[in-house]
């Protein structure tokens, strides 16, 4: 499977990307820093970073995939 990072994956837009791309079978990791996302908005399947896009030593080391296009 492909790895792919969503950002600001505990907010409303980001949390139906997760679980959009959960059922295309692909492996999510989300990077959220909570300042306006909720944890209640974490997909289950995913696995969630509590940190900020801006600290590189906050997202993990894997090859993740680019999509370039909009899940439809």
């Amino acid at each position: 499977m492909k790895n792919v990072l969503v950002t600001g994956g505990a907010g409303f837009i980001g949390h139906a990307l997760t679980k959009e791309l959960i059922k295309r079978g692909y492996n999510v990791d989300i990077i959220d820093n909570l300042s306006i996302g909720s944890e209640a908005r974490i997909a289950d399947k995913a696995n969630f970073l509590n940190g900020d896009i801006r600290a590189m030593e906050n997202i993990p080391n894997k090859d993740y995939w680019y999509i370039k296009q909009t899940v439809k």
